[in-house]
């Protein structure tokens, strides 16, 4: 009987944490906290402009394959986006695309997350042979695309996406300027300065 209450008092006394143990132990979550939340906001806003580089380049892709598939033609336009808001980047003005569901497909032009901007060089038109053509005389096609949310992290490289003239091949890189993020920066404008060479290959 002795045994038994001995392994019971002794089970009791021995089954919990004390306060200095229960301080610890939150002071290491909230460490470990304040490291993983931090990284794991910045690898998702990464993934959030990354994700926006694939959706344009396979967007621009489509564009050329339908105009070159039903000889029609494309006028692409850079859409002015406020800072703070949701919206599409660009807006497509298509003739001799008769097939309304390939109309419907050349409308989904990909949306701007609050978290991601863009700066595009210029306008652009599609040709019914799936070329690239402008109203000047630039070369290129340049978009960069950056964040949106406040970095403590200092500037940033933006990732960049270049269309080659007249072929309409697409590459894309990191742009060899420097920008600062922050979340009142305007989602979409036009900058003529940008210069295909800055574009950085990965």
């Amino acid at each position: 009987m002795k045994k038994k209450e001995y392994i019971k008092n002794f089970y009791y006394k021995n089954s919990g944490f004390s306060l200095v143990e229960l301080i610890v132990i939150i002071a290491i979550i909230g460490f470990l906290a304040s490291i993983s939340i931090p990284s794991s906001l910045k690898w998702l806003y990464n993934e959030n402009q990354n994700s926006y580089v694939r959706e344009l380049r396979s967007y621009f892709d489509l564009v050329r394959r339908e105009t070159r598939r039903w000889g029609g033609s494309c006028n692409i336009k850079v859409k002015n986006v406020g800072s703070g808001i949701e919206d599409k980047g660009f807006n497509a003005d298509c003739i001799g695309i008769n097939k309304s569901a390939k109309n419907n497909s050349i409308s989904l032009i990909p949306t701007l997350k609050s978290t991601v901007f863009q700066e595009v060089n210029t306008n652009f038109n599609i040709t019914p042979k799936g070329q690239i053509s402008t109203n000047n005389s630039i070369n290129s096609i340049v978009v960069i695309i950056g964040g949106r949310h406040n970095q403590v992290t200092g500037p940033q490289n933006p990732k960049c996406l270049i269309i080659q003239m007249p072929a309409g091949s697409i590459r894309t890189g990191i742009y060899n300027d420097s920008y600062n993020y922050y979340s009142n920066r305007v989602g979409s404008r036009l900058n003529t300065i940008l210069d295909h060479n800055r574009c950085i290959s990965y």
